[in-house]
């Protein structure tokens, strides 16, 4: 199946370009999975907009999975959790043996999907994320994870394996681009062999250099357009924005398939 790096319709002349796709991302959002698929979002740069990103990719999961979908905020400024009012499942006692155990104690966040904010998440994100999201993990579809900023000389990497997929997200501008970029083949190259894909995230709506990186890539990149709607939970009313993260989280979801 081709896979196509979701940049703004306006790139390609229109948007009856991009609209051909849309039923085939929304098919790769809702294909069924052999096991739960492990997304985690990590930021490489301050307020590049790793947890908006996530949110929205929790949304759009979640509106073809439902319940099926776990989000989790793993980043040290706990901005997911405080978002959508997550707390530590504190009541758990003992691996959950069915689903109804595993979701009991979870709040519900974008169209039905659960929330965690594993406790010890700000000092020990990996041990955080083993202790309370792994145990669960198995009884939804789709795991996304929010690890927030990290550095790729420190913890980038441990964070990086636990994830089947992972997203990394920077600005637009060229030297943020180029060095995020550059960090794929490494993290591909870990003994978990995470898939990794890139968000580049226009924030001051200046995101040409953004595009020519993305366009001569060989990690997977999409640029997100400027759109002072995503700051929202709802879907934003730009259509190139919503195709936009429409293609990513259906790249996301894609993992090998081909």
């Amino acid at each position: 199946m081709t896979r196509l790096s979701p940049l703004p319709a306006a790139l390609f002349g229109g948007a009856a370009r991009w609209r051909p796709l849309l039923p085939q991302w929304q098919r790769e959002l809702a294909m069924p999975l052999s096991t739960a698929r492990r997304i985690g979002v990590i930021s490489l740069g301050a307020g590049a907009g790793a947890t908006t990103l996530t949110r929205h990719l929790v949304r759009i999961v979640a509106a073809a999975r439902g319940d099926r979908v776990l989000a989790v905020d793993a980043a040290e400024d706990g901005a997911l959790a405080a978002h959508w009012r997550l707390h530590p499942d504190r009541a758990r006692t003992a691996p959950p043996r069915t689903s109804a155990e595993a979701t009991a104690h979870l709040a519900r966040v974008l169209e039905g999907a659960r929330g965690l904010a594993p406790a010890a998440a700000a000092t020990d994100p990996v041990g955080a994320w083993l202790d309370e999201a792994a145990p669960i993990s198995r009884f939804f579809d789709v795991v996304v994870t929010d690890f927030g900023r990290r550095h790729p000389a420190t913890d980038l990497a441990p964070c990086a394996a636990l994830g089947d997929t992972v997203l990394l997200v920077a600005d637009a501008d060229r030297a943020s681009a180029e060095g995020a970029v550059s960090l794929g083949p490494g993290l591909s190259a870990l003994p978990e062999s995470p898939r990794v894909v890139v968000a580049l995230v226009d924030r001051g709506g200046t995101g040409t250099a953004g595009r020519i990186v993305a366009a001569r890539k060989e990690t997977s990149v999409s640029v997100i357009p400027h759109d002072g709607d995503l700051t929202r939970d709802a879907a934003p009313r730009r259509f190139a924005t919503r195709v936009a993260l429409l293609g990513l989280g259906a790249d996301l979801m894609a993992g090998d398939r081909s």
